[in-house]
């Protein structure tokens, strides 16, 4: 908060707080029918009054220098994420280059072949891949390996046992 903001604030509480005591003047004044004490006391609020709408005032230009100044910080932050991106793309597109120049030489994507898998493929002769991956089907032996995997395929429905329960 600016500096201006917190003084303009805080005065005009003050001073809005302070007519409270020429304000009970003029009242006491009001109830004995003394007219110069009426005059006195309000003179005194009036001038509080006025002192009050001198802090709002400044308390306005603290909050129009606070608005100004969260604006240029948000444009530099703006620009600097302007930047960060635009360094981000050009390495992005220096390695999609690169990529490009090695050719057949980048790495590819590689499986992990789990202990369950290697033993199946040794007890069929490795005839198994083929099928899990043309038809979707798990083939006997294979259920605890592809368990956890995701398949894509056709999906069966459920024998009719299984769906009872029994």
């Amino acid at each position: 908060m600016n500096t201006k903001t917190m003084e303009g604030l805080a005065g005009a509480a003050t001073s809005v707080r302070l007519t409270a005591v020429p304000m009970n003047a003029f009242r006491e004044a009001q109830r004995k029918g003394n007219t110069d004490g009426m005059d006195r006391a309000m003179g005194y609020a009036s001038g509080l009054m006025e002192q009050a709408g001198e802090y709002q005032d400044k308390t306005r230009a603290g909050m129009k220098l606070e608005a100004e100044e969260a604006k240029k910080e948000e444009k530099i932050a703006q620009e600097k994420l302007l930047e960060k991106r635009k360094a981000e793309k050009e390495a992005q597109e220096k390695r999609i280059q690169e990529s490009r120049a090695e050719g057949s030489r980048s790495p590819v994507d590689s499986v992990e072949i789990s202990e369950e898998g290697r033993e199946y493929v040794e007890r069929t002769g490795g005839t198994g891949a083929s099928a899990v991956s043309g038809s979707g089907e798990i083939p006997a032996g294979m259920e605890a390996a592809a368990s956890g995997a995701a398949m894509t395929g056709t999906v069966k429905a459920a024998p009719e046992a299984a769906m009872t329960g029994q």
